[in-house]
């Protein structure tokens, strides 16, 4: 067996490596950018801050927003440190090419299920019969306006066909729906999303719009949605499973952020992924147990953060 002192001092010089390799962030603020409180955002967000502050010290404080759109203004006009931004949005914004400090990625997190909602009632099955229609197509400044006119595009369904598009954040668009002031209102979230079950366990009788007909336009088109199945027994009382569509979700940041702080932040976020998908909130419980170290690094066509890009690398298998 090897002398004790020896082995003590190489054990000692180990610690000291690896303390040398992880930023000093205690004290540090860091502002996270999520969304409308009762969505996946929000609750994913407010779940960081705290591991963050938990694993590194730093004290993070997050924000109610409009959604995806509202969070990239909040990181280029620097009111945010981190955003959670759907990648469709993120790719319009970088189309921009603003002046400024450009933005990057930390990581791919959870996909968002595109849903597409109407009464039961109504007739409305399929893209094709919003023709003419009234459509919710989200919040001002939300990821969902983003898709919504993106799907409605591609489908032909312009205000020159009649269609005619409101702008509703999530429960306004409910209360129109059953009050038949829209037809169909457009979301993305998680499965479920608790603010359609609450409808539907109030006894609105709805349904969920049939995508499949648009899958291999837009799929075609856009790198940053995939094909998806809406299982029946996602919400009660509704009878059918349907195709929809998934936009990936990132991590956002400045350009700017130090390196090291950023490859801090993904690592805490791997490292705490096995206790979050095992935590006592639904809704983070389940986007943390879609956090995958594989599919994380496909930010396309955000760049990724060079400190993410070492993590990333230095857990490569």
């Amino acid at each position: 067996m090897p002398p004790l002192v020896p082995r003590l001092t190489a054990v000692l010089a180990l610690l000291v490596l690896l303390a040398a390799c992880q930023p000093d962030l205690a004290g540090q603020q860091l502002r996270i950018a999520t969304g409308n409180s009762s969505g996946v955002y929000f609750q994913l967000g407010s779940k960081l801050a705290d591991t963050w502050h938990s694993a590194l010290g730093i004290n993070a404080s997050t924000s109610s927003t409009q959604g995806s759109v509202d969070n990239l203004n909040q990181l280029h006009e620097g009111k945010a440190d981190v955003a959670l931004v759907a990648a469709d949005a993120a790719s319009k914004d970088e189309a921009k090419q603003l002046p400024g400090t450009p933005l990057r990625a930390l990581g791919r997190i959870y996909d968002d299920y595109i849903q597409v909602v109407a009464r039961a009632d109504s007739g409305i099955e399929r893209m094709s019969d919003l023709r003419g229609k009234r459509v919710s197509v989200g919040g001002t400044d939300s990821g969902v306006t983003v898709v919504a006119r993106n799907l409605l595009e591609l489908a032909g369904l312009t205000p020159a066909t009649g269609t005619t598009q409101v702008q509703l954040a999530l429960q306004p668009s409910l209360d129109a729906l059953a009050a038949n002031q829209v037809d169909a209102f457009f979301w993305s979230g998680g499965l479920p999303t608790p603010a359609i079950t609450n409808a539907l366990a109030k006894g609105e009788r709805l349904r969920l719009v049939n995508l499949e007909e648009l899958v291999k336009q837009v799929r075609n088109k856009y790198s940053y949605y995939d094909a998806a199945t809406v299982p029946k027994t996602a919400y009660a009382n509704m009878a059918d499973s349907v195709t929809t569509l998934v936009v990936h979700n990132l991590l956002m940041v400045r350009q700017d952020m130090p390196a090291d702080e950023a490859r801090a932040l993904v690592r805490a976020l791997f490292d705490a992924q096995p206790t979050l998908a095992e935590d006592g909130n639904q809704v983070v419980k389940l986007a943390a147990q879609l956090l995958d170290v594989r599919a994380a690094i496909e930010t396309s066509p955000i760049t990724l953060h060079d400190g993410a890009l070492e993590y990333y690398r230095s857990v490569k298998q």
